[in-house]
């Protein structure tokens, strides 16, 4: 992907800094019922949530998709990127609530990592290192 995309942050950081994975995303989602089932059915060539750094096409959707709200950060991804909705993980999450089976959390988990779009889809952007390019308060 070679335009530039959106990171939100709790924590300032200066203009070429290069984001890198949390260290701790799998101390802070591991227990989330979404986070298990996605890494259950992720393909072996797909990301893993715990090896991303997370980014969206627009500033105006980083509060809904998770992001931190302090500052926004326009960044470059320096690795590839993958594109994925996730309102197919808050639905993972709906349905692992409701206990529906094994089978409906499989088919959204494998939506997901083929990158399809549900009814409302909110994309969220996966790649393992971006370079801030401008920083602004949010």
């Amino acid at each position: 992907m070679s335009h530039l995309l959106f990171h939100g942050s709790a924590t300032w950081l200066p203009v070429g800094t290069v984001l890198r994975p949390s260290l701790d995303y799998e101390k802070r989602w591991g227990h989330t019922d979404f986070y298990r089932v996605l890494e259950r059915y992720r393909p072996a060539q797909c990301l893993a949530h715990a090896a991303s750094v997370f980014l969206c096409d627009s500033d105006d959707v980083l509060d809904a998709a998770g992001g931190g709200a302090e500052w926004v950060f326009k960044v470059k991804p320096l690795e590839p990127v993958s594109g994925h909705d996730l309102n197919l993980s808050s639905g993972i999450s709906a349905a692992s609530s409701q206990g529906q089976g094994e089978a409906v959390l499989a088919h959204l988990a494998r939506r997901y990592w083929a990158g399809s779009a549900s009814e409302d889809p909110l994309w969220e952007y996966l790649t393992c290192a971006a370079e801030i390019i401008t920083v602004e308060a949010f």
